[in-house]
């Protein structure tokens, strides 16, 4: 299924990270930030991959964790800093799970070697766009009923 203009990819990504937020536990919040969008803190498992010219790169994925979730973005804990600008992300959860397409927008490192990125999302990927993400998601589907 592809989406036919930005604003309805916006909307579905939206509506998908919303029901995310609903269906898990918040962790409490030890900061009170002032920002437009809220941020709702969430650790999820998180698979992500390099987004190349040629789609992405399923062969250099890798795992991490979210921090918190926003309407728009997400920020993640990584154990090696994360090089590319764009990346496929799939957030790990018992319910459902999306490919999303997202842009990094920043990299800081934090204690213990960790490195926190903040990603923009940009849309749902539907896995029938590239092939090997069917491959990935039979995979993610015997995982998340485990």
């Amino acid at each position: 299924m592809v989406i036919a203009n930005s604003q309805d990819q916006k909307i579905e990504l939206q509506n998908y990270l919303q029901r995310l937020t609903d269906a898990t536990d918040p962790q409490p919040a030890n900061i009170v930030e002032l920002r437009i969008e809220e941020r709702l803190s969430r650790t999820l498992p998180t698979l992500v991959a390099p987004w190349g010219e040629n789609g992405p790169a399923i062969d250099q994925a890798m795992f991490v964790v979210t921090k918190n979730l926003s309407a728009t973005g997400v920020s993640l804990i990584s154990q090696t800093g994360i090089e590319t600008e764009n990346l496929l992300m799939v957030l790990l959860n018992q319910s459902e799970f999306r490919f999303l397409k997202g842009l990094v927008r920043y990299r800081r490192p934090i204690d213990g070697g960790f490195v926190q990125v903040g990603v923009e999302l940009e849309r749902i990927v539907d896995p029938c766009e590239f092939p090997k993400l069917l491959q990935l998601a039979k995979l993610i589907a015997r995982l998340n009923r485990s």
